[in-house]
């Protein structure tokens, strides 16, 4: 009698399990449906099959590498001041790029005495051949690819954004999220959400701060040390701000990274670099007309093929407040750690490819001025047949956009819809942000606007925000005729 009744409160038990669970699973289809993306499918078919999600630690080999390089750049330092910039940036003439003008001059205001240029061109030449030197032990595992950003306290909510819409693009390729110090560790992000969505933390000081000598890194010296110490050997970062428009996995399979295994992409300004840094670095000066400055929202490389360069960036980077920035940009739209990539490459005489099309630029006209939200990259592929004539009778006549950089107005769920921010016109009613959707559906083959506003949506009404309610008014008023027509 006993048992019988033990039987019929385990099976009471058991129904009521799986009552819930099919109550939840019928909540969270039916969100996901209002979303026009699937959880669900996103969790089983988008998410890395390469990655294990909780192991976070760096290599042995990897910790005695950085511990022998980090004394070869305490070494490195110029023996001489620092260089300072003490006068106003560029103006918009100086720094306009003019690709049809071999003749225009490239802006120059630094001034160093004899005995510091030289004593910068030592310390340069001396990292160089340690660069080289070195680049052979640089450890990474072996035929592994991935995505590597960076992300503080206040970029988690911008990169949740955009790690959603990696997914929604198809990809499935892992990523890594270094986080500054165990201070911007947070378990709940980086044990449940993150891996959630195919991602790991990975913290640098763990790895940095065996080097005792070294000096603490500061913002935009970052990004450079995600990349040197990230375990693939074929990166692809992105800005925490930057998201694919589509599906970017081909990328490392296909033409020019194939080739080259260096890819960046262009600014919208003209490249600033001080002829004194080419003297420095003994490589001949390229006129201003050849290029774009860098835009270093998204990077590829290939740490086989340019370990050598990698080194020499982090030198760039290490010293790049001190020395670097100053040399390769000149306090022009930006601090210089943009310019790193490129330049590192030209001094080892290493081949690259630079996407040659200009960035599409994403906004909205107000009281007769341009609104500049964000720009998109466009496809290192398209591109490079475009450029190098191997154009295929089904190729689109200019690159398709790939790349979006929201990095005049961060995608964060608790201010992008401010009075005064990229989602109202000059009345101050709802607009669209990055312009016509005529135009968005043309070059992407979708309404990226809406989707993303769908991961915002998701993203702000997940944490609980006070501003959830105001983000689900913006989407009804602009989207609610959109996929399904609810009203959310």
């Amino acid at each position: 009698m006993i048992l019988t009744r033990r039987a019929h409160s385990l099976a009471a038990v058991f129904k009521a399990l799986i009552a819930i669970l099919f109550f939840t699973l019928c909540f969270v289809v039916s969100y996901d449906r209002l979303r026009g993306t699937s959880s669900l499918q996103v969790m089983s078919n988008h998410l890395p099959s390469n990655l294990n999600l909780t192991a976070a630690h760096f290599p042995p080999e990897l910790i005695r590498f950085w511990i022998d390089f980090a004394d070869l750049l305490v070494q490195a330092r110029p023996v001489c001041s620092e260089i300072k910039i003490d006068h106003a940036p560029p103006n918009d003439t100086e720094t306009r790029f003019e690709p049809d003008n071999p003749n225009k001059q490239r802006v120059d205001f630094l001034r160093l005495s004899a005995e510091d240029q030289q004593a910068v061109k030592n310390s340069h030449s001396f990292m160089v051949k340690q660069a080289l030197h070195k680049a052979p032990n640089l450890f990474y595992n072996r035929r592994t690819r991935g995505i590597v950003t960076t992300a503080g306290p206040r970029y988690v909510p911008i990169l949740l954004v955009s790690l959603r819409m990696l997914r929604r693009s198809g990809s499935k390729l892992p990523v890594e999220v270094f986080l500054g110090s165990w201070d911007e560790y947070n378990s709940t992000i980086c044990e449940g959400i993150f891996p959630s969505l195919g991602a790991r933390c990975r913290v640098l000081t763990d790895i940095y701060n065996k080097a005792p000598s070294i000096a603490k890194p500061e913002h935009f010296q970052f990004k450079i040390f995600a990349i040197l110490f990230s375990s693939f050997e074929d990166v692809l970062f992105l800005d925490a701000d930057a998201f694919p428009g589509n599906n970017p996995d081909d990328l490392f399979l296909t033409e020019p990274y194939s080739s080259y295994g260096l890819v960046t992409w262009p600014d919208i300004f003209g490249n600033t670099a001080s002829r004194l840094y080419f003297q420095i670095a003994s490589i001949s000066e390229p006129p201003v007309s050849l290029r774009l400055s860098s835009e270093s929202g998204q990077l590829l490389l290939s740490k086989s093929k340019h370990a050598a360069d990698l080194l020499l960036m982090t030198y760039y980077n290490y010293y790049g407040p001190s020395y670097y920035y100053p040399l390769l940009c000149q306090g022009s739209h930006g601090a210089g750690d943009k310019e790193t990539f490129i330049h590192a490459a030209m001094a080892l005489n290493r081949q690259f490819w630079d996407v040659r099309e200009r960035p599409w630029v994403l906004g909205h006209w107000k009281k007769g001025q341009f609104g500049l939200v964000a720009i998109a990259q466009h496809h290192p592929g398209d591109d490079w047949r475009i450029e190098s004539g191997q154009i295929r009778s089904n190729d689109p006549t200019t690159p398709r956009p790939l790349f979006v950089h929201n990095h005049f107005h961060k995608l964060d769920p608790k201010t992008i819809i401010e009075e005064g921010g990229p989602t109202r016109d000059a009345e101050g009613n709802y607009q669209r942000m990055w312009g016509p959707k005529e135009s968005i559906l043309d070059r992407f083959g979708h309404d990226l606007e809406q989707e993303v506003w769908k991961e915002i949506l998701i993203t702000g009404c997940d944490a609980r925000t006070d501003t959830c309610a105001k983000i689900k008014d913006y989407y009804n008023a602009m989207y609610r005729y959109g996929n399904y027509g609810e009203i959310i």
